[in-house]
C-alpha cells in the first residue's frame, strides 16, 4: 500500500496519527483508527464496540471474501492498541 495513499485517507478522515500497520487494503493507526485505502472507509477506535464490523462489512457491495481476513487482523491490532492506551493511562 503506497504510504502517500494512506496518509490522503487519514487526511480525508481527520486522523492525526501515523500508520501503525497495514493488512491487504486496511491500514491500522497508531491511536487504532482501521481505514480502508481501496474503498474510503474508517472504522474510528470510538466505534468498534458499537456492532460486529465484519457482519457490518459483509453488507458492501465492495467487501470481497478475501477482505474478511484482513479486517479481522486489523481490528484486533486496533483494539491491542486501544488497550495499551488504556493501561498507559492508569
Amino acid at each position: 500500500m503506497n504510504k502517500e495513499k494512506i496518509l490522503e485517507q487519514f487526511h480525508y478522515f481527520n486522523i492525526h496519527a501515523d500508520v501503525d500497520s497495514v493488512y491487504g487494503n486496511w491500514v491500522v493507526s497508531t491511536d487504532g483508527d482501521v481505514v480502508n485505502c481501496l474503498y474510503p472507509y474508517a472504522i474510528l477506535s470510538i466505534h468498534f464496540k458499537d456492532i460486529d464490523w465484519i457482519e457490518e462489512m459483509k453488507t458492501k457491495v465492495w467487501f470481497k471474501p478475501g477482505c474478511e481476513e484482513f479486517l479481522g487482523k486489523a481490528l484486533k491490532r486496533a483494539k491491542e492498541i486501544i488497550g495499551e492506551m488504556s493501561r498507559d493511562t492508569i
